[in-house]
Parts: structure tokens; C-alpha cells; sequence
């Protein structure tokens, strides 16, 4: 099936898990056969993860083109099957965060997330990881916020930056995504006119997108006060 595109803005779930010690193998294979399953569903973007530079966290990545679309993936029967058993086998901490792309004129707020993704022809190297590590340290002072994963706890770091990426659909190059929330898109603007946003820029192809917070609308798991926020960890594990 070929997803039609929709008029509503489009919707990215933005998030982060822990996959049971020992389990990590198992958990592949299971993600590698259920992923065509998503890619079938009407609306459905792209989906995508990997791992996150200097975290114990796995990123992932969920686009469609309308918050109605995702709506009806999240209570398709496999999906939910697959949730099911991901909390009872296979996940030990998630966080999940939805946004939307903001529509022209539209206030932003001061709950930003912008994913910068760098195109590059082939794995980055030792040395060019260096470049990377030395870009991303300049973020907190540029006006990045610090990363929050489950409510209230945060990364030592302003960013997840994530790669190479999962993709599917597959890509024709070699993606890293990088994860980054802002107060402002002035802040955001500023580190985009940074010297290390043009190191990230002679690496490869850069492009960077914004989006703001979505509040969820209707009842979910785990879901925090806000709405703003699910986030879910394994009683008795570390």
C-alpha cells in the first residue's frame, strides 16, 4: 500500500527504550518481522532508530502524516499486540514524546525539538567522530536544554545523537539523526549559525527540522499530568 498524503501537519513520535539485558538479539529479529507490518499502515512516514552516542538508550523514531493517522496505528490489533509483549519481555525503560510540524505564523512556545540529520556516503570514522563530539559539546551553551529522558531524569548531555540510523524505508545514504529540545527558536537559530553546526556541515549533507510539543488527547498508558509525556520502567530492574 502506498500512504496518501494527508493536509494535516505532520506528526513525530520521538523515543527512547532499554531492551532487557540478554535480550537484545531476540528483540531484533522480533522488531526486523513486525516492521513491515507498519509500513503498510495508511499515513505512515518513516520509521527509524539506533543507537545513542555517550547513552545507555536506544532511540527510535515514528513519522506520519497526521495525528489522525497515528491515532489509528497505535490502536491497529498487531501494534497493540506488539506492545503487549514488549512491555512483558523485551523492555525494561521507555519515554515516548509526540510533536507536530507548526503551521506558518503559528506561535511555537518554548517546547521545541529539532532532529538534524547528517547524510553521509559512509560510516563516520574515528576521526570524524571526533569532529561530531566536538560540535555537540558546544550545544548547552548555545541554549540547548539538557536531555530529558524518563520525567525528571536527564542525560549528561544536551543531545541523543543517534546512528547510523534503522530506516524504513530504506535510505540510499548513511543516516545519524541528531535529537535536540530548545526553549526558543532563537536559540535554535543561533547554534544553526554556529561554527559547530558548520563543522557538522562539512561532514556531509546537514538538514534540520522543527517541531513543537503535542499534547496527547486521548487516554494512553503511562501517560504523565501534562500530557505531554509517557514514559514507563520495570519495577526491580537497575
Amino acid at each position: 500500500m502506498t500512504a496518501t498524503k494527508s493536509a494535516g501537519p505532520r506528526i513525530v513520535v520521538e523515543g527512547g527504550y532499554k531492551i532487557t539485558p540478554g535480550r537484545e538479539t531476540d528483540f531484533l529479529a522480533f522488531y526486523e518481522k513486525f516492521a513491515p507490518v507498519a509500513i503498510q499502515q495508511y499515513g505512515f512516514g518513516a520509521v527509524y532508530g539506533g543507537p545513542v552516542l555517550n547513552s545507555t538508550w536506544l532511540h527510535f523514531g515514528v513519522r506520519f502524516d497526521s495525528e489522525e493517522q497515528m491515532n489509528a496505528w497505535y490502536h491497529h490489533p498487531q501494534h497493540r499486540a506488539v506492545q503487549k509483549a514488549a512491555y512483558e519481555k523485551w523492555w525494561t525503560d521507555l519515554y515516548i514524546r509526540k510533536w507536530i510540524e507548526p503551521a506558518a505564523g503559528e506561535a511555537l512556545g518554548d517546547r521545541l525539538m529539532s532532529e538534524t540529520r547528517l547524510f553521509v556516503d559512509a560510516p563516520l570514522s574515528d576521526a570524524q567522530m571526533e569532529v561530531v563530539q566536538e560540535a555537540l559539546d558546544g550545544l548547552p551553551g548555545l541554549g540547548a536544554k539538557m536531555f530529558e529522558t524518563r520525567s525528571g531524569e536527564y542525560e549528561s548531555q544536551a543531545y541523543h545523537f543517534v546512528g547510523p540510523l534503522g530506516m524504513l524505508p530504506a535510505a540510499d545514504k548513511v543516516i545519524y539523526s541528531l535529537v535536540t529540545h530548545w526553549s526558543s527558536a532563537d536559540r535554535l537559530n543561533a547554534w544553526k549559525a554556529s561554527g559547530s553546526y558548520r563543522a557538522l556541515q562539512g561532514l556531509g549533507e546537514v538538514s534540520s527540522e522543527l517541531f513543537i510539543a503535542l499534547k496527547e488527547t486521548r487516554p494512553r498508558e503511562h501517560l504523565r499530568d501534562d500530557k505531554l509525556q509517557r514514559d514507563w520502567h520495570l519495577e526491580g530492574s537497575r
